[in-house]
């Protein structure tokens, strides 16, 4: 489980810092879910909230991003439609009935997830506060 830790995960932006607690939440609830053995459409139900909520929260981040002063922009853009991509593969072969290992995916997604926000995230959060 994923648990939020405001001094060395919050990049500092209020509405980013929101969106990702509760991209912890979900990870954990799909987590708890699978781990009490969800059927394979609850399952697929959670990961679709999952999948949904990192898309509008990978949009809130990328407004915030100007390809032309935010040097990591390349890269940043780059983890994201990585990340959208893998995700959005494994959710369409859940929905297809393929067999899957969602423990396997589920912390992948947890290791991503806090990687990103303790890396990545960092320098956009450094960077709109040099803006300001």
């Amino acid at each position: 489980m994923l648990t939020w830790n405001n001094a060395t995960m919050s990049v500092g932006i209020d509405e980013v810092d929101a969106q990702h607690k509760t991209l912890l939440d979900l990870t954990n609830d799909t987590e708890a879910a699978v781990a009490a053995g969800a059927t394979r459409e609850q399952a697929a139900q959670s990961l679709q909230r999952l999948c949904d909520y990192v898309v509008e929260h990978f949009a809130t981040e990328e407004a915030l991003m100007d390809p032309d002063a935010y040097p990591e922009y390349d890269r940043h853009m780059a983890e994201h439609m990585e990340c959208t991509n893998l995700a959005l593969d494994f959710l369409q072969a859940v929905n297809e009935g393929k067999d899957v290992d969602l423990p396997a995916f589920l912390a992948f997604a947890q290791t991503w997830i806090t990687d990103h926000i303790l890396g990545t995230d960092q320098t956009l959060g450094r960077f709109v506060a040099g803006r300001s």
